[in-house]
């Protein structure tokens, strides 16, 4: 990304063409995946919205499956804070066959740099309080299910600590 913007030919130069007027307005993630499609490159795209499409439980699924994900997320706190970041994996506990997520691993644009482990930001399923654990488990409900929000801490040695919510998640899968 370095110099991106300076490229007049390539991937780089067609990508910074195609998104350099959001960068500093920022992009909605229906017109994010929009943008990656008008680029032609040999991807395939899946988006979930929302609650109502469950959007935690499919981030969760398509991440424990090893898929890359791109999440957008906002403040619970104050909508106004709306951020990007690519999900890498999950941690959790393990039981016999049994995972329980509890933290999604991100590689966020606006933290430093990752040192020593592949991630420089998570969400984080709270234990306590609004979207604790110990309220309601987070499982993986069924495709019909009643639609709920899930409420994540937002961890990185660059920021503060804040509760999120997920507002999309989009599977990045290269073409075979």
């Amino acid at each position: 990304m370095y110099d991106m913007s300076q490229r007049k030919y390539g991937v780089a130069a067609a990508v910074w063409n195609a998104f350099g007027p959001k960068y500093f307005s920022g992009i909605h993630a229906k017109e994010w995946v929009e943008l990656v499609k008008s680029l032609e490159l040999p991807l395939k795209l899946t988006a979930k919205y929302g609650a109502k499409e469950h959007v935690d439980r499919h981030a969760l699924d398509w991440l424990m499956r090893g898929e890359l994900v791109a999440l957008a997320f906002a403040s619970v706190k104050h909508q106004r804070t709306k951020h990007w970041a690519l999900a890498v994996g999950v941690e959790g506990v393990a039981s016999g066959s049994k995972h329980q997520p509890q933290r999604i691993l991100l590689l966020d644009p606006g933290g430093g740099e990752p040192s020593f482990k592949a991630f420089n930001a998570r969400l984080r399923l709270p234990t306590t309080g609004l979207g604790s654990r110990r309220a309601k488990q987070l499982h993986l409900p069924a495709q019909d299910a009643k639609p709920w929000t899930v409420f994540w801490h937002y961890e990185s040695e660059s920021w503060s600590a804040e509760l999120v919510r997920l507002l999309a998640a989009v599977r990045v899968r290269k073409l075979q």
